[in-house]
């Protein structure tokens, strides 16, 4: 008998000027791993750097494309040198 791979609860932080955001995504449940995808893309747009780790323990690495397995990622902004 062939069991369904289990979801899980993954999370997005995103870091801006109020300190941070979370989103959070059910893997099983594409409507909202599709909003986590539009939110990531519309942030790397805007300048945003992605880091992800498939669990919270491991450390982050830096992501060009939106993987809904990362049971973590981190989005921070693009900071100006001066």
């Amino acid at each position: 008998m062939n069991k369904a791979p289990a979801s899980k609860i993954c999370e997005m932080n995103i870091m801006d000027r109020s300190g941070h955001k979370q989103l959070t995504w059910d893997t099983a449940k594409l409507d909202e791993i599709l909003n986590a995808q539009e939110t990531f893309d519309e942030l790397v747009k805007n300048g945003y750097t992605a880091f992800g780790s498939t669990t919270k323990a491991e450390a982050k690495h830096s992501m060009k494309e939106f993987d809904p397995t990362m049971e973590e990622l981190v989005m921070v902004p693009k900071t100006v040198g001066g």
